[in-house]
């Protein structure tokens, strides 16, 4: 914090974590407005100070502060939960001094989750009109020395604020058990409140010995006996993951989109175990991977009911849309010849009569061919039994894949991180067909419902035209 205020002290010019204030107003709403968007999007972007009493150059403008000195910390409490809700950032008030000019900041704290504005603030301008500095359901960030509503970058680097400072803290417990002496014991205590229900915690001791009794780290408290270390580390360690798509279901407001775009979609799929699995999310999050991003899928197929899974193909089959088609194409390999029969019928009835079928029944048409010839899987992920995945410098085969679905698994998460991270730019084929080789054996053990489900909700509605550019994949 002192190095924060020094930096401040000195700067020229204000930048992403420093903000200057010539004077402040307390008896104007506007100000009130503004302050509160700067205190928020600096939450939001990491932490930060604003310093009053400053002009842009980061001179002494010898303004009276006097006003702002009066102001009860509470009442800012107050004026910023009328805007955000429950949830606001912490800050500080500091008296600081510059050239001999006395000045006032508030040094504001991170916040783990971004803050989503929960009323629009408003204010009169004047001739009976208004100006809105900030809308319901907006998020906030610094973008160098400005405020502006937040992007995918900005999601993304809280995420990794937030991995960032999880490891360190489980580095920091991992470091306490490695350097204790031998013999020592690693007391869990339990944490305050009601945890699972637990009564007590077992005390647990790192030995060499491999007929000790295994000791399972999980967040499903139906399965564990203890909490490991503290209740940071087990139950937050893959919160970020959920904070983004409770966001999305807050910015999206009943749109059923996911609003991060496919560099975040990547990022949580890598992760996609830890996913809390709401249906609704869940749902969403299919529909954007199948009709938005053409990304990978089966995972949120496998987590759905039949019915669930029904409705999104549904929508598929009456609005076909470009390469997202595919995803289709490929769940229906795995749905077994009658459902392909069944599907490949409704096509060719629609489009055995126009000269110039879409890409797509024709990549079906061959599909289903191959697929006669050898594993549907293979059919469906349009590869061969030599097929070379590379991923982070390992090769790997698609016969080894389909024997290996866990292997399969690793890889594809691997694969998602990669393309989140922008190391990764053409993997994206590939991460669709580690996807397909991870789950495909678990969707046909449930073939025949997903299919059932789908028929009937197709019923005898016939297929949709096209919308946008269908290739080849």
């Amino acid at each position: 914090m002192l190095d924060l205020i020094q930096k401040a002290l000195s700067a020229k010019r204000e930048s992403k974590r420093i903000e200057f204030k010539e004077t402040f107003d307390p008896n104007s709403p506007a100000e009130w407005c503004e302050i509160i968007k700067d205190i928020v999007a600096i939450a939001n972007s990491g932490g930060g100070i604003i310093v009053f009493g400053l002009n842009s150059l980061g001179l002494p403008t010898g303004a009276s502060l006097a006003e702002l000195t009066q102001i009860d910390p509470a009442d800012f409490g107050n004026k910023l939960s009328k805007y955000t809700g429950t949830v606001q950032p912490e800050f500080e008030i500091r008296e600081l001094e510059k050239l001999g000019r006395k000045l006032q900041a508030f040094v504001v704290h991170a916040v783990s989750v971004p803050i989503v504005f929960q009323r629009p603030g408003t204010y009169d301008i004047g001739a009976g009109k208004q100006k809105t500095a900030f809308g319901l359901g907006t998020v906030y960030f610094r973008h160098g020395a400005k405020t502006e509503p937040g992007n995918s970058e900005d999601i993304r680097a809280v995420m990794e604020r937030q991995l960032e400072s999880i490891r360190k803290s489980w580095i920091k417990g991992v470091r306490k058990v490695v350097q204790a002496p031998e013999g020592s014991q690693i007391i869990t205590v339990r944490p305050a409140g009601n945890f699972g229900g637990f009564v007590g915690s077992p005390a647990l001791r790192a030995v060499k010995d491999p007929s000790a009794t295994p000791v399972l780290l999980t967040r499903d408290r139906q399965k564990a006996s203890g909490v490991f270390v503290h209740e940071e580390v087990s139950e937050g360690i893959f919160d970020e993951i959920n904070n983004v798509i409770d966001a999305n279901r807050a910015l999206a407001r009943g749109r059923r989109s996911f609003l991060f775009g496919g560099d975040i979609y990547y990022r949580i799929y890598a992760e996609r175990q830890h996913v809390v699995q709401r249906e609704d999310d869940i749902s969403l999050l299919l529909r954007s991977a199948i009709y938005e991003l053409c990304a990978p899928f089966m995972f949120w197929t496998l987590a759905l009911p039949e019915e669930a899974v029904a409705e999104r193909f549904t929508e598929m089959y009456l609005h076909p849309k470009g390469n997202a088609i595919h995803a289709f194409l490929r769940l229906a390999m795995l749905l077994g010849g009658d459902f392909c029969d069944w599907l490949y019928g409704n096509w060719h009835a629609k489009w055995r009569g126009h000269s110039q079928p879409p890409s797509f029944y024709f990549a079906f048409k061959e599909m289903k061919a191959n697929a006669s010839k050898m594993d549907p899987r293979l059919a469906g992920a349009r590869v061969r039994l030599g097929t070379q995945l590379q991923v982070d410098n390992i090769s790997v085969s698609a016969s080894e894949l389909l024997s290996n679905p866990q292997k399969a698994s690793s890889l594809l998460s691997i694969t998602c991180m990669r393309i989140f991270e922008g190391k990764a730019y053409d993997a994206r084929s590939t991460a669709r067909v580690l996807d397909y080789f991870a789950y495909s054996t678990q969707i046909q053990d449930r073939a025949s419902a997903i299919g059932r489900a789908i028929m009937k909700a197709i019923g005898d509605r016939k297929p949709g035209d096209l919308m946008g550019t269908a290739r080849n994949e």
